[in-house]
């Protein structure tokens, strides 16, 4: 199937000036234009440089320096006023309209770069309406990566994001699978890795997985396409199939030689899971099954009924305090109370809290904690983190990994040495311990939900409620917390 647009999506066209310089008559009256606001263009280049310019004098600069400079000169301040932050929406499009003009082809292989890059809400808007318009199919690939990142000041529904609605508008909503499909197969496996990473991740959001599915079982593929290859390894070894990039990534990681014993080892503890609990693994329940497994192999045998009412009794009992961060301000339920989550719980999230429990208990682990959140107090470039994870003798391990970037006293960032440790771990964490008096940080907060539902992974993270308490909690993709109670400083 090629990707030719449904037919014919057709707004109304603007007028376009044809292309060519600018006659003197035509330019006198640009410069009579511009100089109707009390003041005329001498420097286009330093009136376009300006975002503090009206619209009026921004298109007056354009046509002057279409009339006046050398083309090269003319190209970079239009592509400046495309991309730059603070333009107003109508200098935009009378620069994406004078690109038009002089060189279309190369106004698209532009985008197809930048256009996912550009964050001003309305601007994006306007853009990926304008390329409907025109039926630009070779952006296609542009539209869906940036259809696939988050869209900073967009506060619409899903199915309205502007990426969408164009490809929508060039293709047909009946289509749009089909589209995602087709650009994944036939791009090229090492160059356009992550943009079939994005097509993949939008099929699941789309609610395709049906769709996914049957490209693993049945998709005719290139000898060279590492994607599926490992996809399907994933698959039929654990039943399981990736939501996003992320976890694309993570699957693949575990396909490599250096992770075969782990591959192996959840292999086998899958095997043991009756089909419906196989069915809904997913992927941040394989190092929690091996974990177990090396625990006590036992508790892969119990049900959902009996986890929780162990549970039940120890991080919830009756009149047991919840310490929770202060969301004041934001919408929304915010809740960390193990019964009243219970309901969103399924039988990975138990096994995961029965196994942060059985770590949180160990003496030894807690003095790690503690002195990992000592320095993490009078560290004021970075939150610390790392992973906790069950070597193969079944012993609880802490590690530690220094950050990507230092950016403040309130965020971690992750390395991608954590992530290669955390695809065979259990649990990422970090602590809040900007101070001893923390509590009202206790929990995750916006950032760090936004790690979970990007990474997938189960996640904890301990929070200074004095000096000798730290509280515990464990957050995953969704908006799930669950409080796991206060671990004392041992001595």
């Amino acid at each position: 199937m090629s990707l030719v647009p449904t037919a014919p999506f057709r707004p109304a066209f603007r007028r376009l000036d044809p292309v060519g310089a600018i006659p003197a008559a035509a330019l006198a009256a640009v410069l009579l234009l511009a100089g109707c606001g009390g003041r005329s263009v001498t420097d286009p280049v330093r009136v376009l440089a300006d975002t503090g310019e009206t619209p009026a004098r921004h298109e007056a600069a354009m046509r002057m320096l279409e009339a006046t400079s050398d083309p090269a000169t003319t190209e970079r301040m239009l592509k400046q006023v495309l991309v730059a932050d603070g333009y107003a929406l109508a200098s935009r499009e009378a620069a994406f309209d004078a690109l038009a003009r002089q060189d279309a082809e190369g106004l698209e292989a532009f985008l197809q770069i930048n256009l996912p890059r550009i964050t001003a809400p309305l601007w994006r808007e306007r853009l990926c309406e304008l390329v409907a318009e025109r039926s630009w199919i070779d952006l296609t690939p542009a539209l869906i990566r940036a259809w696939a990142r988050p869209m900073p000041g967009w506060i619409g529904e899903p199915e309205e994001r502007p990426e969408r609605v164009a490809l929508v508008g060039m293709y047909g909503e009946d289509r749009l699978p089909t589209v995602l499909m087709r650009v994944m197969l036939d791009a090229d496996p090492i160059v356009a890795a992550n943009l079939r990473a994005r097509c993949w991740e939008l099929l699941i959001a789309e609610g395709r997985r049906d769709v996914v599915v049957d490209l693993l079982e049945h998709a005719e593929v290139a000898e060279n396409d590492g994607l599926f290859r490992d996809l399907r390894e994933i698959a039929s070894r654990t039943g399981i199939v990736p939501e996003n990039r992320e976890e694309i990534i993570w699957a693949r990681a575990l396909c490599t030689p250096e992770n075969a014993d782990f591959l192996d080892a959840a292999t086998e503890a899958a095997a043991r899971l009756s089909p419906d609990r196989r069915a809904s693994l997913e992927l941040r329940d394989l190092g929690v099954l091996v974990g177990a497994a090396r625990l006590d192999p036992s508790l892969l045998e119990l049900d959902e009924s009996q986890l929780a009412a162990g549970l039940m009794s120890e991080i919830d009992p009756d009149g047991r305090r919840v310490h929770t961060a202060d969301f004041t301000g934001f919408s929304g339920r915010h809740t960390e109370r193990f019964r009243e989550v219970r309901d969103e719980l399924d039988w990975g999230d138990l096994l995961a809290l029965r196994v942060a429990v059985e770590a949180i208990s160990l003496e030894p682990i807690r003095a790690h904690l503690f002195d990992h959140a000592e320095r993490d107090l009078l560290d004021r470039t970075t939150e610390h983190g790392g992973v906790i994870a069950i070597d193969d003798r079944g012993r609880f391990e802490v590690l530690e990994f220094e950050p990507r970037t230092r950016a403040g006293d309130i965020r971690f960032e992750a390395s991608q040495e954590l992530f290669e440790a955390a695809y065979g771990g259990v649990f990422h964490f970090h602590h809040h311990a900007q101070k001893y008096d923390n509590r009202d940080y206790a929990g995750p907060h916006l950032g760090d939900f936004q790690y979970a539902e990007s990474t997938r992974a189960n996640c904890l993270v301990f929070t200074f409620i004095d000096s000798s308490t730290l509280n515990a909690d464990y957050y995953r993709h969704g908006g799930v917390v669950v409080d796991l109670g206060q671990i004392n400083r041992p001595g």
